[in-house]
């Protein structure tokens, strides 16, 4: 029976968000509400799933049939209708607990596991545990596995590697693994809105540059280091608050404002203003003379794909970030920025010293800045995702998986269900079947 006012031919596709979907949103947030925006124009009929009100979600232009809240143990009736999942976050082990049967794409682009190593010995009792099991359970039964780079493919495929998911079948059947794992950047829109100044008018001849949010694992001593070191009062630096601070601890932006306060400079040389609505973010960037973002040289930052800076030059805001990670790489490669050493506030202040002094070199920058982020428009960020979304697929390599068994002996609890006996036959008879037809050769 077709769907009302569907096409027969179009499939629908579930997007689970672990974060909220509002106004004021966080990068994964602007992910999915992207997502749902523009797999219809692919003849994808997408609906957006997350823990925030239909009311918060319709205030975001989408249609009352495109959105659902998410409701804890009601996830097999709130997606019975839906051909296959894109789900990310601690979400997903609802998603797989509940529909073990439904075709799911699971969206690394987070590392979180290598994100929260940094709050392992101040909130939480042991997120390390919690979250590599998460990831077990996730890369055990996934269909099919988004990332954000390279560099993060080549990480999980080191990961599903040990899982049994790369084995000479899944590489006889796919060489290149495309149907595993694919990168699936953020992307940038095609065109931004006309300029409405969010902050207010800055003094003439100061100068202010917009950290962003702060995580536990950026580096925001060597920024507030340069500013001592140039001894410029009418320079300063602004951080913005998380919007989930529920679930996002914010244990170094308190750090911050402290030491910002003992020192006279909260107010003035560093500001700290609540998180943009997600529609003005590209405001506040045109607003600000330069993006000064840094990070230390760890496995996190080698992971992460800083989406900041790609919005940023999008933007024209000139952007200065810490080398090591696969964007700092494409910035100075491509001479669209500045990636400083990391933990040298003289390097830093060097280079903020003189930025201005050269506006054609300036101007360069952004422009080829501009150039760069465009490569990561949406309409193309989104394509290796396409072909999972018209046609969800089963994943056989994953029927080969016995996560339980393989998660007791390092140690670890599955928090999803063990397998029913039923479908632990179904599995043998289906791995049994593959057999012969590999003995025939027909597969």
């Amino acid at each position: 029976m077709l769907r009302p006012g569907l096409l027969s031919s179009m499939t629908r596709i579930a997007l689970v968000c672990s974060e909220p979907i509002r106004e004021s949103m966080a990068g994964i947030g602007i992910r999915y509400l992207e997502f749902a925006r523009r797999l219809p124009a692919a003849g994808i009929d997408a609906v957006l799933v997350s823990p925030s009100s239909l009311r918060e979600m319709l205030r975001l232009g989408l249609s009352a049939d495109r959105v659902r809240h998410f409701e804890g143990g009601r996830l097999s009736r709130i997606l019975d209708d839906c051909d296959g999942i894109v789900v990310q976050g601690h979400l997903t082990a609802e998603v797989l607990g509940q529909l073990p049967d439904k075709p799911t794409a699971i969206d690394l682009y987070d590392p979180y596991l290598i994100e929260n190593l940094a709050y392992a010995q101040d909130r939480w009792s042991n997120p390390f545990a919690h979250d590599r099991r998460a990831w077990l359970q996730q890369m055990s039964r996934g269909d099919f596995f988004l990332c954000s780079s390279e560099d993060q493919r080549l990480f999980y495929l080191g990961f599903l590697t040990s899982l049994g998911r790369v084995n000479p079948d899944s590489v006889r059947r796919d060489p290149g693994l495309s149907q595993l794992i694919a990168v699936v950047p953020f992307g940038v829109p095609e065109e931004l809105p006309q300029h409405r100044p969010y902050l207010p008018a800055a003094p003439v001849g100061s100068r202010r540059f917009l950290f962003g949010g702060l995580y536990d694992w950026y580096d925001p001593w060597t920024v507030l280091e340069a500013l001592e070191i140039l001894n410029r009062p009418d320079w300063s630096v602004v951080f913005v608050r998380n919007p989930n601070p529920e679930t996002t601890p914010q244990t170094l932006m308190s750090e911050v404002e402290r030491w910002a306060a003992g020192r006279g400079w909260l107010g003035n040389r560093v500001r700290v203003i609540d998180w943009v609505p997600a529609e003005r973010r590209f405001d506040l960037l045109r607003d600000v003379d330069g993006l000064v973002a840094t990070h230390d040289a760890t496995i996190e930052a080698q992971l992460s794909m800083r989406t900041r800076f790609l919005e940023a030059m999008l933007a024209g805001c000139p952007v200065v970030t810490s080398e090591c990670g696969p964007l700092a790489r494409l910035i100075a490669e491509r001479n669209a920025g500045v990636a400083v050493p990391t933990r040298d506030p003289a390097a830093l202040a060097r280079y903020l010293g003189g930025m201005f002094d050269d506006s054609s070199a300036l101007s360069r920058r952004v422009e080829a800045g501009r150039a760069l982020a465009a490569e990561f428009s949406w309409s193309r960020a989104i394509v290796p995702l396409l072909p999972f979304c018209r046609s969800p697929w089963i994943d056989p390599d994953k029927l080969e998986s016995d996560f339980p068994a393989s998660s007791m002996a390092m140690g670890f609890r599955s928090a999803i269900p063990a397998l029913s006996s039923a479908r632990v036959v179904k599995n043998r008879i289906l791995r049994g079947l593959r057999r012969y037809r590999r003995w025939r050769g027909l597969a």
